[in-house]
């Protein structure tokens, strides 16, 4: 396993930042073309990422069933799934040229992710790293599904973020230790910053770290199914825990 330098390694793991592409205005992607299907997706990237092309597949057909069985939907067509060559040509394609190398992928509309190719994840991310990365933001599309008409505007970043966070795995003991040392070190976000603050706001807040640890504490107390009825109803969270957010 290729080992980044612990400042980096922190990034990667807590400040991961996954942007809702609601208009692609940046550089258009041409150069992909449609390598590979699998079951539920179909995968576009250059020829020289033709062969991690395999890997991503098994990682999210692995992982679909789990993720759609939790929130109770079906995706009824195809997701497309875009590799970017490198950092550079991503950060073109979504229009934030001087974007941090922290920023690796993103979804746009209800059927399609963008991501960099783990071959050339940059100077923060990893292979296995960005191999989470294209869990957490299928996990986004599939919570778009699961809203339904309401559609995922009055969904808290914290739990869209923490929710994606948590069925990809992105969270272990070094997130959890990035979360205590610094909710003993300063005042935590309020609940307002966490549901509506920018996305280069809330990872400078720890805001990824925070929303994982506190979607993996009311999976494990409260289990999966009073989450995914707080992602359907956020506006109902004080009755669906019997506990004021105050």
């Amino acid at each position: 396993m290729k080992i980044r330098p612990v400042v980096l390694n922190v990034l990667s793991i807590a400040f991961f930042v996954f942007l809702t592409i609601s208009k692609l205005v940046g550089q258009n992607s041409d150069s992909l073309n449609l390598a590979k299907e699998s079951q539920h997706f179909d995968y576009y990237s250059t020829h020289g990422d033709i062969k991690v092309l395999d890997s991503l597949a098994i990682t999210l057909e692995n992982n679909y069933s789990r993720i759609t069985n939790h929130l109770g939907i079906q995706i009824n067509k195809k997701i497309k799934v875009k590799v970017f060559p490198n950092i550079q040509a991503f950060h073109a394609a979504i229009n934030l040229p001087d974007a941090p190398d922290w920023v690796v992928g993103g979804t746009l509309n209800t059927d399609e992710i963008m991501m960099v190719s783990p071959l050339h994840p940059g100077s923060v991310h990893t292979y296995e790293s960005l191999m989470q990365v294209i869990v957490h933001e299928f996990t986004h599309i599939a919570v778009y599904y699961a809203c339904g008409d309401k559609g995922v505007t009055g969904l808290p970043r914290w739990l869209n973020e923490g929710y994606a966070q948590y069925e990809a795995g992105q969270v272990n003991e070094h997130i959890r230790k990035i979360v205590e040392l610094s909710v003993i070190a300063k005042t935590p976000p309020t609940w307002t910053q966490l549901d509506t603050v920018s996305f280069m706001e809330f990872g400078n807040m720890n805001g990824y770290a925070l929303s994982v640890t506190i979607v993996e504490f009311l999976v494990v107390t409260y289990g999966i199914d009073k989450l995914v009825l707080l992602i359907k109803e956020p506006e109902n969270i004080e009755i669906i825990y019997g506990l004021s957010k105050n």
